[in-house]
């Protein structure tokens, strides 16, 4: 480990064999009335927030080794779990780069899924990751509803408004989504972002579209950090900016905190689905390790503020809720932390030594089979949609183009038919 991140693992190692034990409690029971959470589900979001801690940790390792090429990671941020908690998978999502926790609680509750896998993949570049074929590591997977989109801050701001808009108006249109009638779309982002005038401009549309009696179901969270990779956001900057505006409902918690951040992510995620109009939640968080692998933040921050985030780090306080609420031991809570690390370590091992994309060709390929002539007969069409995109395509063949070259094909099976997201998310009820 560099140094930065044994002095995170050490605290967290430290600060949990020093807490001092409650009673014995069984897994069933209520650990904190407000929140709901029980033993046994804050063992779940504590396996999920420790995962993504030892994913970052993995990103870095693998940098320093010439293997791995993203660094950016969620240290600090893992509340974030608590967001995917309160929703349903079935949800959609776009993310923050920094919501790894989220990421891996929502994969977690879905068959068949491997986040710490599908997440090495990215970080490696290997041609078999299942979103971006090699080409960049994104949070996203389609079985888990989580819509995949670049690190370019607040770009998702606009996609994640508009497919709130066409939630409800499929449902008035008599047109079926991927998603039930009564989803909301989650869109997370960082403190930066929030002042970006794209996110400034898809969250006025989305008041300004609600204001019209238009439904507008969408929950925003701001995981507010307080930095700007090195420039600082004003402490209640993002409360003064969001925390009163007519038709924009707020809600805030502290994300280092995991009931209250559950408790403050169900009460909006409730709102939302009830009322179909947005929600603000402002989840404060810390930055640990930095901006990413390659920053030195303490060419830009004091020690004193450093060692103040490193006392927040919501995986050390998860672990000591644990040991307090009588649901665990402290060295029961570390074997668990250390038992992940070494799955993600051992899946480190594996995906380091998957193939890569090793030409411009490879890389330049689509990642999903372009069909210009069937969206042109789409667009000009004056019937109602059929059934399916596969309908389409069966009852006018000569309307598909060729596939892309075999060389620019995922070498992974699985992996080729995960690339595939469907260009249609609504087709018309028969």
């Amino acid at each position: 480990m560099d140094d930065g991140a044994a002095a995170l693992d050490q605290w967290f190692r430290a600060e949990t064999a020093a807490t001092t034990p409650g009673p014995t409690r069984a897994p069933q029971d209520t650990i904190d009335t407000a929140s709901g959470l029980t033993g046994a589900h804050c063992l779940e979001l504590f396996d999920s927030q420790a995962t993504s801690r030892h994913l970052d940790l993995a990103a870095r390792r693998l940098g320093r080794e010439g293997r791995g090429y993203y660094s950016i990671g969620s240290s600090g941020h893992e509340g974030n779990a608590a967001v995917a908690a309160a929703l349903r998978v079935t949800d959609p999502a776009l993310l923050h780069y920094r919501s790894g926790a989220f990421f891996v609680e929502r994969a977690r509750r879905v068959p068949g899924l491997d986040p710490i896998r599908d997440v090495l993949l990215g970080v490696t570049a290997a041609a078999a990751d299942p979103i971006s074929g090699g080409r960049h590591k994104v949070f996203g997977s389609k079985p888990a509803h989580i819509i995949p989109q670049t690190s370019t801050i607040a770009s998702h701001l606009p996609r994640a408004v508009g497919l709130a808009f066409a939630l409800d108006r499929a449902t008035q249109l008599h047109l079926r989504t991927e998603w039930p009638a009564d989803a909301v779309v989650v869109c997370s982002f960082g403190d930066a972002s929030a002042n970006h005038s794209t996110a400034a401009g898809a969250i006025n549309t989305a008041i300004h579209t609600a204001h019209q009696g238009v439904p507008m179901p969408i929950l925003f969270v701001c995981e507010d950090n307080g930095l700007g990779i090195s420039v600082p956001t004003p402490r209640t900057w993002i409360e003064q900016a969001y925390g009163t505006r007519p038709g924009l409902k707020y809600f805030d918690a502290d994300g280092t905190d995991l009931p209250a951040a559950l408790s403050a992510a169900a009460a909006a995620a409730d709102h939302v689905r009830a009322q179909r109009t947005p929600a603000f939640l402002r989840l404060r968080t810390v930055r640990l390790l930095g901006h990413a692998g390659s920053d030195v933040e303490s060419a830009y921050r004091r020690a004193a503020d450093i060692a103040a985030d490193l006392r927040r780090d919501p995986v050390t306080a998860t672990a000591r809720l644990l040991v307090t609420a009588g649901v665990a031991t402290a060295d029961e809570v570390i074997r668990r932390y250390d038992e992940i690390g070494a799955r993600v370590a051992e899946e480190a091992e594996k995906v380091g030594l998957k193939a890569k994309l090793s030409s411009a060709a490879e890389v330049t390929a689509p990642l999903a089979p372009a069909r210009p002539a069937l969206v042109r007969t789409d667009a000009l069409r004056t019937t109602p949609l059929a059934h399916s995109l596969a309908d389409s395509a069966a009852a006018h063949p000569n309307l598909s183009a060729p596939p892309a070259s075999p060389s620019a094909a995922p070498t992974d099976p699985s992996a080729a038919r995960a690339l595939v997201w469907p260009p249609h998310p609504m087709v018309r009820l028969p």
